[in-house]
C-alpha cells in the first residue's frame, strides 16, 4: 500500500504542474495530493503496534518525526508528545491553536482471527473508496487524527503559533490527558482530531462517574435439591459510552430480572453464584447465575424462564443474532448465599437503574444521561458490582449518583463513587466553532454541532484551562473500534484543508467567545 500511496502522490503532483487547471478540477487534484500525503503518514503509523498501554514505540516515532522536521518537541513522563511550530511572519499576534489526538488505538479482533496486538502491525485492506483492517479494527480515529496533525505541521504556510499534543491512553482511562501539565494547554483554541462524523462537529461531552457496591456474604449449606444454571451469552455488548444509546441489552439485568420475578412469584430459590460482565464501562455480553430450587417449583421456574426467553427473542432477536440463552441442570454447589443476602442482592440488581435515563432536549437523538451496570461477581466470596454513568448535564449525573446511592443503602451495600472524566461544556456558541464552520463550508456543506454523553479527553483540557475554546472534527468512520471499521477515503482531506484555511484566516484576530 505504501508504494500505491507514493505513486498516487507523485501522479497527483505531476498533474497539478502539467495541467495548470483551476476551478473544480484544480480542487479535485488538490484533494488527491492532500489525501495521498495524509495516507502516507497513516500507513507509517499503522506499522507501529499501539494498543492502549503500549504507546512507547509510537511516541518515539512522533518525537523523531518532530526532530526530523525541525520542530521543538517534548515527551513527558506519561509518553505524551508535544510539538511546537512558531507563527509565520505577520501572524505573530494570531491566536495560538492546539491540535490534539490520542496516539493509542482500541484493538478488536474478529472471532477466529489470531493476532498479537503487542507485536503485530495492523494489516490494511485498501479498496477504491475505503480502508479496512484485515480481521481487526483499523485505528482510524487516532491514526488519521495524528496523520492530519502531522500534515498540517508540515504544510501550513500562513498561521499563528501551532502546538500539537498527542496523548496516551485516550481509548480507555484517558490518563495521558489527565496527567498532561496545564502549561501545555496555554492557548486560545484546541481542535481535537478524533471525531468520526464528517457532517458534524463535536462541541461538547458529558462528565462521568464510576461506582462500586459491595456486600459481605454469609454462606450456608443448600437446603433445596435441584441445581440449575441460567446463562445468557454472545450479546454484542461493547463500550457503554458508544453503544448504550442503541438500546443494547444488558445480560446482567436480564438474568437479574428473571430471578426477581421468580422471587416475586414465591419461588424460594437459593443463589450459589452470580457473575457477569468485565468492567463498569462495558455493556455485559454474558452473565450466569447458579440457583438451587425445590422440586415443587420446577415447573413454575421453567415457565418463568420460557417467558423470559420468548420476550428476549421478541425484543432483541433481530438485533442480537449470535446469542445463547440456556437453562440447564447443573452440579450441586457446596454452599449457597444466605436467605437475607440472597434477597438483598436480587433486589439490588432489579432496582438499580440501567441504560438511557434522558435524551438531549437540544440535539436530536443524542443521549443526555445514561448508566451501565457493567460487572457483578460473587467469585471472591462477597458480592461486588461495578457501574459507570455519563451525562452532559451536571444535574443528570447527580440524579444518577443519588439513585445509585439510595438503592445501595436500601440493600445494605457498601457504596463508593469516583469522579471520572470532567464534563466538556457545549462550545457551539464559541468563535472557534463559528470560524471552523465557515472554513468547513468552503469545502462542503454547513456542519451541525453535536454533543455526546460519553466522556472525552477534551473534558480534561477544559478543566485545566477553562478559557480554552474546544471542538472536535474528523473524517467519516463507520463502526469505529470494531473489526468492521471502515474509513471513507473521500472524507480524509476535509479536516486538514479546513484547519489550514482556519489558520490562514486567524491573522490578528482576537480569540473571544461570542
Amino acid at each position: 500500500m505504501k508504494r500505491i500511496i507514493a505513486v498516487a502522490l507523485i501522479l497527483s503532483l505531476l498533474l497539478t504542474v502539467l495541467t495548470g487547471c483551476n476551478g473544480s478540477e484544480e480542487q479535485e487534484i488538490d484533494d488527491e495530493a492532500v489525501k495521498a500525503a495524509i495516507l502516507e503518514e497513516f500507513n507509517n503509523i499503522t506499522q507501529i503496534p499501539r494498543t492502549t498501554g503500549h504507546e512507547r514505540a509510537i511516541s518515539t516515532y512522533l518525537r523523531t518525526w518532530a526532530k526530523d522536521n525541525g520542530l521543538d518537541v517534548v515527551r513527558d513522563s506519561s509518553n505524551n508528545v508535544i510539538m511546537d511550530k512558531p507563527a509565520t511572519p505577520g501572524y505573530e499576534k494570531a491566536p495560538t491553536t492546539i491540535l490534539q489526538s490520542n496516539m493509542d488505538m482500541a484493538l478488536t479482533v474478529k472471532d477466529g482471527v489470531e493476532f498479537d496486538p503487542i507485536s503485530t502491525p495492523v494489516k490494511i485492506i485498501s479498496q477504491e473508496d475505503t480502508l479496512t483492517g484485515d480481521g481487526t479494527s483499523l485505528g482510524a480515529s487516532s491514526g488519521i487524527g495524528m496523520s492530519t496533525a502531522l500534515y498540517v505541521l508540515k504544510y501550513a504556510q500562513k498561521h499563528g503559533p501551532i502546538r500539537v499534543i498527542f496523548t496516551t491512553d485516550g481509548e480507555e482511562g484517558m490518563s495521558g490527558a489527565k496527567k498532561l501539565k496545564t502549561k501545555y494547554l496555554e492557548g486560545d483554541y484546541l481542535i481535537n482530531l478524533g471525531w468520526n462524523q464528517e457532517d458534524t462537529i463535536n462541541t461538547g461531552s458529558g462528565g462521568s462517574a464510576s461506582y462500586e457496591m459491595i456486600r459481605k456474604i454469609e454462606w450456608t449449606q443448600p437446603q433445596n435439591t435441584l441445581p440449575y444454571l441460567i446463562t445468557l451469552s454472545g450479546l454484542h455488548g461493547g463500550p457503554a459510552s458508544k453503544e448504550i444509546g442503541n438500546g443494547s441489552p444488558n445480560a446482567i439485568k436480564i438474568i437479574g430480572d428473571i430471578l426477581a420475578k421468580a422471587q416475586g412469584q414465591g419461588i424460594l430459590f437459593e443463589l450459589a453464584s452470580f457473575n457477569g460482565g468485565v468492567s463498569a464501562e462495558t455493556i455485559p455480553e454474558a452473565a450466569a447465575a447458579l440457583i438451587v430450587i425445590n422440586e415443587s417449583d420446577q415447573k413454575k421456574m421453567q415457565s418463568i424462564i420460557d417467558d423470559a426467553m420468548d420476550a428476549f427473542k421478541g425484543a432483541y432477536g433481530g438485533i442480537e443474532d449470535g446469542y445463547s440463552f440456556t437453562y440447564a441442570a447443573a452440579e450441586m454447589p457446596d454452599k449457597v448465599i444466605s436467605f437475607d443476602d440472597n434477597g438483598s442482592i436480587i433486589s439490588f440488581i432489579y432496582g438499580i437503574i440501567n441504560g438511557v435515563q434522558s435524551m438531549s432536549k437540544t440535539y436530536d437523538d443524542v443521549v443526555e444521561s445514561a448508566t451501565n451496570i457493567g460487572l457483578v461477581s460473587t467469585a471472591s466470596g462477597n458480592f461486588a458490582c461495578r457501574v459507570s454513568a455519563g451525562s452532559t448535564s451536571d444535574v443528570g449525573l447527580y440524579e444518577i449518583t443519588t439513585a445509585h446511592e439510595a438503592i445501595s443503602s436500601m440493600c445494605s451495600m457498601e457504596y463508593n463513587v469516583s469522579e471520572g472524566i470532567p464534563r466538556w461544556p457545549d462550545h457551539s456558541k464559541s468563535k472557534l466553532f463559528a470560524d471552523i464552520s465557515q472554513a468547513y463550508s468552503l469545502y462542503g456543506g454547513k456542519p451541525n454541532a453535536i454533543i455526546t454523553h460519553q466522556g472525552s479527553e477534551c473534558g480534561w483540557f477544559v478543566k485545566k484551562n477553562p478559557k480554552l475554546q474546544v471542538i472536535s472534527i474528523g473524517p467519516e468512520i463507520e463502526n469505529p473500534d470494531l473489526p468492521e471499521e471502515i474509513l471513507k477515503l473521500k472524507t480524509v482531506t476535509l479536516p486538514a484543508k479546513t484547519i489550514l484555511k482556519f489558520l490562514e484566516q486567524q491573522k490578528d484576530l482576537p480569540a473571544e467567545i461570542q
